[in-house]
C-alpha cells in the first residue's frame, strides 16, 4: 500500500494542477478615455504583447485580455493624467508548477499621439502614427508601420521592422534582423544595431548622411556612391555630402545600405 502512495498523490496533484488550468476561462478588460491628440500612452508590463493602432477619435480605446491559471493573479492598472494614459500590469506570486499566462494588450489611439511601451515580454506592434516612440520588449518582435517623428526601440531577442521613419531613428536587437525605410531627412545620429542578424536600411535617394557600417560577419554593399572608405566588412565615408552619423552594424549577418 505504502509504494502507491506516491503515485496516488502525483495523480491527486496532476488532476488538481489540470482542473486548475481547465476552469481558467479568459479575462478581459475593457476601457475607453477621452483624450486629445498630443498626449501620451505610458505601457509597464511585467508580461505581454501589445497592439498599438491609431484612429481618428479623441479618445483611448484599451481592452486587455489574459488567459492562463494565473490570470487572476496579475493585475492591470489603468489610470489618466490630463491626455495622458498610464497602464500597469503586474504579476503577484507564481503558479504551482511556474506562472501559467498569456496576457495581450490592444490600445487603439489617435494619430497624432505618443507611446512609451515597455514589457517584460512579448512582441510590440504600432502602426502609422504621428508621434515619438519608445518601446522595450525583454522578448519578441517588434513591428512599427509608418511613424512621423523619433523613434527608439530595444528587443532582447527578436526581429525588428519599421515600414517608415520620418524622424531620428535608434533600434537595436540582441538577437534578430532589422529592417528599416527612413523617408526623411533625420537631425540627429542614428544607430541600427545587432548582435546577430542583417541590417537593411533603405533610404530615400537624397538622405544626406555620414555612414558608418560594419559586419563581423558577412559582407556590407551600398545602392549609393560614398564618399570615403568602402571594403568588403565595413564602409565609412558620407552619402550626398554628408551630414548626421548613420551607423549600421551587426555581428553576425550583412548589412545592406538600400534606396527608396
Amino acid at each position: 500500500m505504502t509504494k502507491k502512495l506516491p503515485f496516488l498523490v502525483g495523480g491527486a496533484v496532476i488532476g488538481l494542477l489540470a482542473l486548475g488550468i481547465s476552469q481558467a476561462k479568459p479575462s478581459q478588460t475593457e476601457r475607453t478615455y477621452k483624450v486629445n491628440s498630443g498626449g501620451t500612452l505610458y505601457l509597464d508590463s511585467d508580461s505581454g504583447s501589445v497592439e498599438v493602432e491609431s484612429h481618428d477619435r479623441d479618445s483611448i480605446e484599451v481592452r486587455v485580455e489574459k488567459k492562463g491559471a494565473n490570470a487572476d493573479d496579475f493585475k492591470i492598472t489603468i489610470s489618466q493624467i490630463g491626455d495622458d494614459i498610464m497602464i500597469a500590469g503586474e504579476k503577484n506570486g507564481g503558479g504551482f508548477f511556474g506562472y501559467n499566462l498569456s496576457v495581450r494588450y490592444e490600445i487603439k489611439v489617435p494619430k497624432r499621439y505618443n507611446v512609451e511601451l515597455d514589457t517584460g515580454g512579448g512582441s510590440i506592434e504600432i502602426t502609422d502614427l504621428e508621434g515619438t516612440v519608445a518601446a522595450r520588449t525583454s522578448g519578441g518582435s517588434i513591428e512599427l508601420g509608418k511613424i512621423v517623428g523619433d523613434v527608439d526601440v530595444k528587443t532582447s531577442g527578436g526581429s525588428i521592422s519599421i515600414d517608415d521613419v520620418a524622424g531620428n531613428l535608434n533600434a537595436h536587437t540582441s538577437g534578430g534582423s532589422i529592417k528599416a525605410k527612413i523617408s526623411k531627412q533625420p537631425t540627429e545620429n542614428s544607430r541600427l544595431t545587432t548582435s546577430g542578424g542583417s541590417v537593411t536600411a533603405y533610404l530615400a535617394e537624397d538622405i544626406a548622411v555620414d555612414i558608418t557600417a560594419s559586419t563581423s560577419g558577412g559582407r556590407v554593399t551600398s545602392d549609393f556612391d560614398v564618399d570615403g572608405k568602402v571594403k568588403k566588412t565595413s564602409i565609412r565615408g558620407k552619402i550626398n555630402g554628408g551630414g548626421p552619423t548613420l551607423t549600421l552594424k551587426t555581428s553576425g549577418g550583412s548589412v545592406r545600405i538600400k534606396e527608396l
